[in-house]
């Protein structure tokens, strides 16, 4: 920011020296090549102070920008964007570790968001008979299994303050499609059942590049690493878990 206002100072001394070179000549020039007047110079000089106080306005206008605009920047990346990040990087991981044991094919483009399964199996097997005597499942809530698509979609709705207007839009639009698609509902009507589905994968598919782009946008600004790649796809880069499989 520093630079940029002592680029702006430069441009406006350099400004104002032009106005002083055309203005003055041609003043001098109409009244006849004369010498300054009292009149002519207080003239002159109301003129000079009345340039410099423009620009003084101007600058002190762009400097409180600046600072605004670093101060959102820095205020939305640290309330929000940094916190949804690693969600979708937990959601990188998942689909890695699936693809990579599991032996399942999970396109982003099917498959933008991949959540943690939020229950566990427990069974009880009797030695001799080798029969199931017990079988429960326990729901689990921590740090991995808390965001799925809708909360993820209501956290940004929570700090809407803090989130690009375009994310905002998405969220929105996402929380309603969610309510209706056929992982929530039943719904008896097919084609709108099939409507409400398509357009739930595609609104968290850019909700997920959205999220993506922001981040990487907003390290930019303020003056963090930042990948390019991301910046302009949204797609998170190829990242190695391991030394010999990467993640994509």
């Amino acid at each position: 920011m520093e630079w940029i206002i002592l680029l702006l100072n430069f441009i406006g001394l350099f400004c104002f020296g032009l106005f002083i070179k055309s203005y003055l000549p041609s003043y001098m020039k109409e009244k006849g090549k004369n010498l300054a007047t009292k009149e002519d110079v207080k003239d002159i000089t109301k003129r000079t102070e009345e340039v410099k106080l423009e620009f003084q306005k101007e600058m002190a206008n762009f400097t409180t920008y600046l600072s605004f605009s670093n101060d959102y920047a820095y205020r939305q990346y640290t309330n929000l964007y940094a916190k949804l990040y690693p969600i979708i990087i937990q959601s990188e991981y998942i689909r890695y570790f699936l693809e990579r044991y599991n032996g399942n094919n999970l396109p982003f483009d099917e498959f933008p968001f991949i959540e943690s399964g939020k229950t566990i199996e427990r069974t009880k097997i009797e030695l001799v008979s080798n029969k199931v005597i017990n079988y429960e499942e326990e729901e689990l809530n921590d740090s991995i299994t808390t965001f799925n698509k809708k909360e993820l979609c209501e956290f940004i709705i929570k700090h809407g303050e803090f989130a690009s207007q375009r994310l905002l839009k998405l969220a929105v639009a996402y929380r309603y499609a969610h309510s209706n698609y056929s992982g929530t509902r039943s719904l008896e009507d097919s084609e709108i059942k099939k409507a409400f589905d398509i357009e739930e994968i595609t609104l968290i598919k850019e909700i997920v590049k959205t999220i993506v782009k922001d981040y990487n946008y907003l390290r930019k600004s303020i003056k963090l690493d930042y990948s390019n790649v991301e910046l302009d796809s949204g797609i998170l880069e190829q990242y190695k878990f391991n030394n010999d499989t990467k993640m994509s």
